[in-house]
């Protein structure tokens, strides 16, 4: 498939301002043409992929394409992408997460926001998305996969590991275990990578204490934020201090 004109990031910036304004930048028509082809490529891929997934879902705004995957499904997808000679992912670029509580927590789209995503399980309980960006560096071109799952650490939101497909899931993997709590299974090491071992709780998550409250480890404690004591000048850092 050809490759769309990029900036140097690799995204496809002209597609984004484009679908934020409705309208494209007075830019020369050499740029306007590779945004055209850029959507259409991605159009192409998300074809692609769902010929051979039915069960997936897709979209593409602001010059990025997104497919939703069933969890059980995952590795899969994620094979297929790689080995398939017209998506040719050759990079797992990252694995991250994102927290989105439901239930009295769930915000709706305003002017100013975009809101809480459509829940693609409930809104009565909250999601954990597990985003898998992948690079085709011989056709120039990038997704993401989005696989959702209950974020009840009672009912232990599991994942399929993906590392004998990208052997660089490994680290990524441990890091949204570490800070999300999801299990990937068939993960050859899952332990935490930053955080202790016997750390309690998954920081990243929207329901983890961000401050204003006491935290013991291994006999210590660490005070709010805001009592905290500060003794060590930062220099340029606007007369910011860490401590101690």
């Amino acid at each position: 498939m050809p490759a769309a004109a990029r900036d140097a990031d690799g995204r496809d910036h002209e597609a984004a301002r484009a679908d934020q304004t409705g309208t494209l930048p007075n830019d020369g028509p050499a740029l306007r043409a590779g945004t055209d082809v850029g959507v259409a490529e991605l159009q192409t891929i998300a074809d692609r992929i769902r010929e051979r997934f039915d069960e997936v879902d897709t979209t593409t705004a602001r010059g990025e394409l997104t497919v939703f995957v069933p969890a059980e499904r995952i590795r899969d997808v994620v094979r297929f992408c790689k080995e398939d000679e017209e998506l040719a992912c050759e990079l797992l670029s990252d694995v991250s997460g994102v927290h989105w509580p439901g239930g009295e927590h769930v915000v709706e789209p305003q002017l100013s926001t975009t809101g809480w995503p459509p829940n693609r399980l409930t809104r009565d309980r909250g999601t954990i998305e597990v985003t898998y960006h992948l690079l085709s560096m011989s056709n120039n071109h990038r997704l993401r996969l989005v696989v959702a799952v209950n974020d009840d650490p009672q009912a232990l939101p599991t994942v399929p590991s993906v590392t004998s497909v990208y052997p660089t899931a490994d680290f990524h993997e441990r890091e949204v275990y570490d800070f999300f709590g999801v299990h990937f299974d068939g993960h050859p090491n899952l332990v935490r990578i930053l955080m202790p071992e016997e750390w309690d709780g998954y920081p990243q998550r929207k329901d983890y204490p961000l401050g204003g409250v006491d935290t013991d480890y291994h006999g210590a404690f660490i005070p709010p934020p805001d009592e905290r004591v500060w003794s060590r000048d930062v220099p340029g850092a606007g007369g910011g201090k860490v401590g101690p």
